[in-house]
């Protein structure tokens, strides 16, 4: 990777300190999360408000919303807007946080927005020392904005990164706003409790902003209700206000009908994979035609079909080679874990099932491993490399994977050795899954995608990738 890039990237992770989530009494976490909204205006502010300068689509939930945020993309594009996209986390480099009409932020734009947000970062920490010091995603935030407005992008599409009302991205007036899902995760941080994780997911609801819902639980849907209702923000909930019919799963990606607010489609396909994905896609598509009454423009139905027949997700159940097959699945709550297994039963036929598991300490891991010993033949543990951001020791996530009564549950090196003991061990129709972590999968994938292709051809998906 470029030396100069290298060195803007790492003045950006220099800000990678301790987290709002890391404080144990609840009240310091609480302040700390005001602290965050509010030095997040004062950075947008100083680097020009480049949230005010386009249209914006902001994306919450458990799960779902990385994938609801690219579908958006992909139909946007295909209906010939300009489209920024922010997302996080990334698989393989930082750059993935930032996209325009598909492609990757360049190496040059990143190195000057890096130096524009630092010099941003230190006024602030110089002029307003209360406020504490902007974090990484505040920064990325700033210099995902920036781009966008510099390359006059018609509408921003833009995922929270945790929980919702205190994240950074709350900082945003949108056009529309969406919750994906609600469901168990970051349980320490947000709640123990649907109706308390719901509560930071309602937080994006904005007064007057229209708000979709997808499929909730009760519990967690009164809660969106009840705060849509206190801001007057209208209320789209998949499978009440709009509906939608499965009409099969394949390899290839899902078809389904779609009964929207005024649009009727019939056999629509998604390349995604997962009947998982066929909602986000309805999610998705529930989000866009009420941006599109709001911008009064025609959501074309070609468009519709081209940009969802089009869209890809790095990371999210891809297939990266056959005999033996491997996925790459970024599952790393109970409800991703869930959606995952289904996948597998329905989509893919295989003799053995291998899976490579990695988990950051913030999960909860009993659960899901217990989950995977009902599935699994074979589980290789090991531990993805994260700053600031600790794992699950390799040797204590086998232990939990014996005691679920995986027989075959044994503890790896590095997330490279137990990929290449994996597929060692995979014959030819046995299928091999790699899991339970975003950044476990980012060190994997360059088995296939150098990250020097991906940040050198702005695409996750760099042409002529090497051959395993």
């Amino acid at each position: 990777m470029d030396t100069a890039l290298t060195q803007a990237l790492r003045r950006i992770e220099t800000l990678i300190t301790r987290e709002a989530e890391s404080y144990a009494d609840p009240q310091e976490r609480l302040a700390e999360f005001r602290r965050r909204l509010e030095r997040t205006r004062h950075l947008m502010a100083a680097l020009g408000d480049p949230e005010t300068a386009l249209d914006l689509i902001h994306i919450g939930g458990t799960s779902g919303k990385g994938s609801t945020a690219m579908i958006s993309e992909a139909v946007l594009q295909a209906a010939g807007l300009r489209v920024g996209t922010h997302t996080s986390p990334y698989l393989q480099t930082p750059l993935e946080k930032v996209r325009v009409d598909g492609l990757l932020i360049p190496a040059d734009a990143a190195i000057q927005l890096a130096d524009g947000v630092m010099e941003a970062v230190a006024r602030l920490r110089a002029e307003q020392p209360e406020l504490g010091s902007p974090h990484y995603a505040e920064a990325w935030l700033g210099m995902a904005l920036r781009h966008f407005a510099s390359q006059q992008c018609e509408v921003g599409v833009i995922e929270v990164g945790m929980g919702g009302r205190f994240d950074a991205t709350n900082v945003v007036m949108p056009r529309v706003s969406v919750i994906s899902t609600v469901h168990y995760d970051h349980v320490r941080v947000l709640g123990e409790t649907l109706a308390d994780i719901a509560f930071h997911k309602a937080g994006i609801i904005k007064p007057g902003v229209p708000v979709v819902a997808g499929r909730l639980l009760p519990e967690a849907m009164a809660v969106i209700e009840q705060e849509a209702e206190r801001q007057g923000a209208r209320l789209l909930r998949v499978g009440r206000d709009v509906h939608f019919e499965p009409r099969g799963l394949s390899e290839q990606g899902g078809r389904f009908d779609y009964h929207g607010l005024a649009l009727e489609l019939k056999d629509v396909e998604v390349a995604l994979l997962g009947e998982h994905q066929i909602e986000n896609a309805v999610t998705a598509l529930t989000a866009l035609e009420v941006y599109a009454e709001a911008r009064r423009f025609r959501l074309d139905e070609q468009a519709i079909r081209q940009g969802l027949a089009a869209v890809r997700f790095a990371g999210r159940l891809e297939v990266m080679q056959r005999s033996p097959t491997v996925i790459l699945d970024g599952a790393h709550n109970e409800e991703k874990f869930e959606a995952l297994v289904a996948a597998l039963r329905q989509i893919f036929r295989y003799d053995r099932l291998i899976m490579v598991l990695g988990m950051l300490e913030t999960k909860t891991a009993d659960p899901i491993v217990r989950r995977l010993a009902s599935v699994a033949d074979v589980i290789i543990t090991t531990a993805p490399q994260v700053k600031g951001k600790p794992a699950i020791p390799a040797n204590s996530l086998a232990v939990t994977a014996q005691q679920a009564g995986v027989e075959h549950a044994v503890a790896n090196g590095p997330p490279l050795e137990a990929l290449h003991r994996a597929l060692k061990l995979a014959g030819p129709n046995d299928l091999v899954v790699v899991t339970g972590s975003l950044y476990l999968l980012g060190e994997v994938r360059s088995h296939w995608y150098s990250t020097a292709d991906v940040v050198a051809q702005r695409s996750t998906f760099p042409s002529n990738p090497p051959q395993p």
